[in-house]
């Protein structure tokens, strides 16, 4: 995405094939991103040569054009769901300490020890010593559940508590929230004592016995009814072990119970008959839905982990064979659901099995659910991609627990059925758009469609002149199987079930709708786009207005070569409209999304429909297409020679463009590449590469294209941000760097390596723009390249590139060897092999890249690792000259041995302050290493004498060694500046 933003942002011209919804959405980020920048009459590019060779080259992407702007509008976004309060885990020490405060508000008669009663709370404030206290209780029946609450009024403090049976054994509890409650399973009828500890400042205490209470609330089978549970509200009360409802006894043994609570701060949790735990709301959640086990008749108890006081309302219902629900039959297509009924659930009946569709209406809130079997097992959900297949029966519809407020309807399709449907013809560009109404939430209007089986169809959603309705479209098979979602402006289906087919329009509660429906390989009713040639063209005028965001151009059968060429300019230049081209049976061909041009492959014997489409702007735009088969006419290129004489062209207007074709042998290997080192700012050129096929192989991204496996290639080039006025002239470079005999033999005569790589040094020109030769290698080898500062006529450099014989597949790096460029602005290069590459012969090569022409060189390698030999010491015996001035620039000669053009020079004073960063640069090294020219500025240096230090030797101060020159060089004053009289000229001091 950064290479692509680049690409539209800079040069203006970008995109790749994909599914209109998908490369909608790159262009509606594209629009977030880039906003609307531009200038007045062509697209905007950065000077050419920007690095960005990361990149890999995109099978759909083009060149140049405006900056990108909209998107196609994507359909409206569902309303939200209601916001969730935050669900934060409680500290326990709080919890328990504001239990401990509340419990003292509301403190029963102080005791601490005796009988309990049940479901009461009690408190001992005023204990002797921290205990245990004991206290007794006695139960009624055999088997049962005792709960227990404890809490330490220290508020900080945990108070703990042991049972023991009447015959004096220890009852085993279990503390599953790892809270003050337990939970105490017992086996005998009896009294039982419960000791207590705590802090010496207290606690509280109660109990309850969950399966023999007689203080249960009941809920009849009424409340628990799916089509209208009952909300129960009350307070568990501070220290207590909670509230407890009995439910009512139609819900049995593998009955699907729906549980919601709606503070997540109470817990609940449902018991069996004999007190066994069966399901929860644990982790905080609100919900649950759960199929019974264990015994009837079951218990929900409501409780606070803590002992702290807590507000709640819950509501129960049996999910599985639920009550009270609507019953919801097939409806024909066009049916406007009823609206009244609150019930969150309805019954579906099913007369004939096969896919159906269906869903609640939009209310006020956000309605979500799904749907059940009868016996409250998950049975399917719909996608925008398949509908539900159904068996004959009955099935629930359940919104989902905390989702049970307002009306709604339901709407429900057999997606095979035709009941409603009436025809549309497939010729939607000629005949005009399938227009109609609707009348209510909820509905469906159905169309039947006249395309065959195999073939794709455009749906192009274009809104009345009074707003009307946003459309969405759905195409079923005669069997009911979808084949498509259509959800944007503009989207393409392919029809791959079995005929005949309808398409199902789905828009907002009322409004008038206007669909065009048009097979993909039909031009009837499309204006015809001619072809042109390469060079000038102005291209052919289409608008787009408000209302009409889609025109349509024939290319018809016999008017269209087997590969083209796309690429647009705007009025407003503004990337806000694409290009896009699909076959008959809907596949896509090519599109221009994500900037103005593509490439092209087509099929002689076929027709096309092209589609400008746009984003929801008005504009005037001119469009051309020019064919890059083997029938083009383009001429060959000056050389194939690496190095050779480069091709010029000049561009003089935004739609301009040049090609160059030629035939080679699928085995050779060719770098490609152009460059426009004197554009003006902004502006540039982009380069494509296509095989003898039209299909496109590369497109430049920095750095050179490299391609392989063609018995020919046709080069395009386009002017990218042409502003109207100043020309842009573009050099390009064909080398055929390798054959199937091996390297280039113009490169395999001059040979180097990673530890042989003496100075060289020349004159690049466009008539010999590059230098090549072949590199030994070993695996994980490394050598530094320094080339001489100021031997270009401009701030920018040549570029060094290190390849392998492999990886001639477009202008991604080469994984096994490069060079990698270490400072902006300057020619200093780190080149390397990979430790899995081969041992080998690779290929180096010098072009002139951004710098302007004629460009002299000198340059020399380093080897860095692992070399058998070091780079010796260098050393410098004289400098001359031996002083100049604060705040100059002075060539200066340093004579010794060893030296080269990355040497690192430095300034050294007495007191160890060095020269600055970079403020000494080679120039020029004779071959034998014996003399070498710095540049050396004295800005940011005090006057004074200074030692010369060469690549930091170690050394002892004031004592001459190897790369240590005490004294080398002084820094005199600065000269004065000139004096300039009052309104005169400067005067010579």
């Amino acid at each position: 995405m950064l290479q692509l933003f680049k690409d539209v942002r800079c040069r203006g011209r970008g995109g790749h094939q994909g599914v209109v919804a998908l490369v909608a959405l790159i262009i509606a980020v594209l629009a977030t991103l880039v906003g609307p920048a531009g200038v007045a009459t062509a697209a905007i590019a950065p000077k050419d040569g920007g690095q960005a060779a990361a990149a890999p080259s995109a099978p759909a992407a083009g060149p140049a054009g405006p900056t990108a702007e909209g998107a196609p509008k994507a359909p409206p976004a569902p309303k939200a769901p209601p916001a969730q309060p935050e669900r934060k885990q409680p500290d326990p020490k709080a919890a328990r300490a504001e239990a401990a405060r509340e419990i003292a508000r509301t403190a029963a008669a102080d005791t601490c020890s005796g009988a309990l009663a049940p479901d009461t709370v009690h408190t001992c404030t005023k204990p002797e010593g921290t205990g245990p206290f004991r206290f007794t209780f006695s139960l009624t029946a055999a088997t049962d559940l005792v709960l227990v609450q404890a809490v330490d009024l220290n508020g900080g403090g945990s108070a703990y508590t042991t049972l023991a049976g009447p015959d004096g054994s220890a009852v085993t509890c279990t503390n599953p929230q790892s809270s003050g409650e337990a939970l105490c399973p017992t086996n005998k009828a009896g009294a039982y004592t419960l000791d207590v500890s705590s802090s010496s400042d207290g606690f509280s205490i109660s109990y309850r016995s969950l399966v023999s209470s007689a203080t249960c609330a009941t809920v009849p089978a009424s409340a628990a009814a799916l089509g209208a549970p009952k909300l129960f509200e009350a307070t568990v009360a501070a220290g207590s072990t909670g509230d407890c409802y009995r439910l009512p006894t139609n819900i049995v043994t593998g009955s699907v119970l729906r549980v919601h609570m709606t503070s997540y701060e109470a817990r609940g949790t449902v018991f069996d008959a004999s007190g066994k735990r069966v399901c929860s709301t644990d982790n905080s959640s609100q919900d649950f839905d759960c199929k019974l086990t264990g015994t009837a008749p079951y218990t929900v108890l409501i409780s606070q982990d803590y002992g702290r006081s807590v507000a709640y309302g819950f509501t129960v219902a049996r999910l599985s064979y639920g009550a009270g629900c609507p019953v919801v039959d097939v409806q024909p297509y066009g049916t406007v659901p009823g609206a009244a009924s609150t019930a969150p659930c309805r019954t579906l009946r099913v007369t004939t099995a096969g896919p159906h569709s269906f869903g609640p209406t939009e209310a006020s809130s956000w309605i979500s659910g799904r749907l059940y079997r009868l016996n409250g097992t998950a049975a399917c959900t719909p996608t925008l991609l398949k509908p539900c297949d159904l068996a004959v029966g009955s099935y629930t519809w359940a919104r989902d627990a905390n989702n049970t407020t307002d009306a709604y309807g339901f709407w429900f399709y057999a997606t095979s059925q035709s009941a409603g449907c009436t025809d549309v013809r497939d010729d939607g560009f000629a005949s005009g758009p399938a227009t109609g109404s609707f009348t209510g939430a909820g509905q469906r209007l159905c169309r039947t469609l006249p395309t065959a089986t195999g073939k794709g169809l455009y749906f192009y959603d274009n809104l009345p002149s009074d707003g009307g309705a946003d459309v969405s479209t759905t195409v079923y098979d005669a069997k009911g199987v979808q084949q498509c979602e259509a959800t944007y402006d503009l989207d393409v289906c392919k029809l791959t079930g079995t005929a005949p087919f309808r398409a199902v329009f789905n828009g907002p509660a009322t409004g008038g709708y206007r669909v065009t429906v048009h097979r993909t390989g039909s031009t009837a009713g499309c204006t015809t786009w001619n072809s042109a040639t390469f060079g000038p063209s102005p291209g052919s005028r289409v608008n787009l207005t408000a209302a009409t965001q889609v025109r349509c151009l024939a290319l018809a059968v016999g008017k269209h070569s087997t590969a083209e060429m796309i690429d647009y300019t705007n009025a407003s230049q503004r990337v806000n409209a694409s290009v896009q081209i699909y076959d008959d049976a809907g596949n896509p061909v090519c599109s221009t999304v994500g900037g103005t041009t593509t490439s092209c492959v087509l099929q002689a014997a076929s027709a096309y429909p092209a589609l400008l489409i746009g984003a929801g702007y008005a504009d005037s735009y001119r469009l051309v297409r020019r064919d890059i088969s083997q029938t083009a006419k383009c001429p060959a290129p000056k050389s194939l020679t690496v190095g050779g004489a480069s091709t010029g062209y000049t561009f003089t207007s935004a739609l301009d463009s040049t090609c160059v074709q030629f035939k080679t042998a699928a085995t050779d290997k060719l770098v490609i590449s152009k460059r426009t080192p004197e554009a003006a700012y902004r502006t540039g050129a982009v380069l494509v590469v296509v095989d003898a096929d039209g299909k496109r192989v590369c497109r430049q991204w920095g750095y050179a294209c490299r391609v392989t496996g063609s018995t020919g290639y046709l080069v395009y080039v386009l002017a990218s941000g042409y502003d109207g006025s100043t020309p842009i002239a573009a050099h390009i470079d064909t080398w055929r760097v390798a054959t199937a005999a091996g390297w280039a033999p113009e490169c395999t005569t001059k040979r180097i390596g990673a530890e042989n790589f003496p100075v060289r040094g020349g004159t690049l020109t466009e008539d010999a723009a590059g230098y090549c030769a072949v590199a030994d290698m070993k695996p994980g080898q490394r050598f530094d390249l320094y080339g001489a500062d100021n031997s270009v006529a401009s701030s920018t450099n040549p570029n060094a590139e290190l390849m392998s014989p492999t990886s001639f597949t477009g202008t991604g790096l080469d994984p096994l060897a490069r060079c990698d460029g270490r400072n902006i602005g300057d020619f200093d290069f780190s080149c390397w092999t990979s430790a899995d590459a081969p041992k080998g012969e690779y290929l180096f090569l010098l072009s002139a890249y951004t710098a302007a022409t004629p460009l002299k060189y000198q340059m020399q390698g380093v080897c860095d690792f692992p070399c058998a030999t070091p780079p010796k010491q260098a050393d410098a015996t004289s400098v001359t000259p031996a002083t100049s001035p604060a705040k100059t620039i002075t060539k200066v000669t340093l004579r010794g041995k060893n030296l080269t053009l990355g040497t690192a020079v430095v300034l050294r004073a007495d007191g160890g302050s060095t020269s600055p960063d970079r403020s000494i640069k080679a120039t020029a090294v004779n071959a034998a290493g014996t003399a070498l020219v710095v540049q050396l500025s004295t800005f940011g240096i005090e006057p004074g004498t200074y030692d010369l230090v060469l690549d930091s030797p170690g050394y002892t101060w004031g004592v001459r060694s190897p790369g240590y020159l005490p004294g080398a060089y002084k820094v005199t004053a600065a000269p004065p500046p000139p004096r300039t009289p009052p309104g005169g000229h400067s005067l010579a001091n």
